[in-house]
């Protein structure tokens, strides 16, 4: 797919990199692997694949006003051994269509428009569509400090999905920065040089894809919890190379026939969870994720 969270990873890093921080993300990709995954069928094994990717582009209007477009998307696979009857592939593709407004240099207010299409892009057709948006209203208490409130929502194929966020963007010491987007996802950053730190983070990815064909516009999910350590290197005066290694909790690939739906989800609360699973649970792993981005640098008060 070229991320949702991450999807949800790619919304997360656009939006705590626009504003707060001191370089904006133009270009990024990702490939993750989790390898020899085991399930609750003992004799079932897959490796798992991510790829991941989105491009920014920001029109400045005038001083205080800027829409943000983009398109982004990720390509997820899931390698079974042996081989079963689900689908493998998935695929995510969405545009970024969005604005940002400073009210004065310590305020501003973020809304972006989340359209996307999610399945396995077999004889594709609008029960592929997904809207959702992300909106965030942003206050600079001091130099080091900057918080914001907001929310997510997508309409996933489960049913409603809101996530209430609270942000922050805090310069802890002159090489040490902590930023999130609390619940999905969160960064510790130390920076050892110029050109080189290092850090622990976490991020919460929920996604939903379409599954045509056969199985009658069901539905697959994937939904973990994935801390990771990561290093990331500077290189050519504006591109950035990430390694992470990290492990996936509470980690579910569950597929699901399509009118058997949650009445809506809070974060990782469900609530009018009846359904009937149709596949077997995929246990917890380890990853490791490489990831390679075009960043300019931008001052935080411009």
């Amino acid at each position: 797919m070229i991320k949702k969270l991450l999807i949800l990873s790619l919304i997360v890093l656009f939006l705590s990199e626009l504003y707060p921080q001191k370089t904006f993300t133009i270009a990024e990709v990702n490939y993750m692997l989790s390898p020899s995954n085991s399930y609750v069928q003992k004799d079932t094994t897959s490796d798992a694949h991510f790829i991941s990717g989105f491009v920014n582009v920001p029109i400045v209007i005038s001083e205080k006003s800027t829409l943000l477009t983009g398109i982004r998307g990720n390509v997820w696979k899931v390698s079974y051994s042996p081989e079963q009857v689900w689908h493998e592939t998935y695929y995510s593709l969405g545009l970024t269509l969005g604005y940002n407004h400073k009210f004065n240099e310590k305020k501003s207010f973020l809304f972006i428009l989340l359209p996307r299409l999610n399945s396995d892009y077999k004889n594709i057709n609008s029960n592929a569509l997904q809207l959702g948006f992300f909106t965030t209203y942003s206050k600079r208490s001091s130099e080091k400090f900057l918080w914001k409130v907001g929310m997510y929502f997508n309409m996933e194929f489960f049913g409603p999905f809101v996530v209430p966020l609270f942000g922050l963007n805090w310069d802890v010491a002159p090489k040490l920065n902590i930023t999130g987007d609390l619940p999905i996802y969160a960064k510790i950053r130390y920076k050892i040089h110029d050109n080189f730190s290092t850090g622990v983070g976490y991020i919460a990815l929920v996604s939903s894809y379409r599954l045509r064909g056969e199985f009658n516009d069901a539905y697959t999910s994937r939904y973990a919890i994935e801390p990771y350590a990561f290093a990331e290197v500077k290189f050519l005066k504006q591109v950035y190379f990430t390694g992470k290694f990290g492990y996936t909790m509470g980690r579910k690939y569950p597929v699901y026939a399509k009118d058997d739906r949650l009445d809506w989800q809070l974060s990782f609360i469900k609530f009018g969870e009846n359904r009937t699973q149709l596949n077997p649970e995929i246990q917890d792993n380890f990853f490791f994720e490489l990831g390679l981005a075009f960043k300019v640098e931008v001052s935080d008060k411009d």
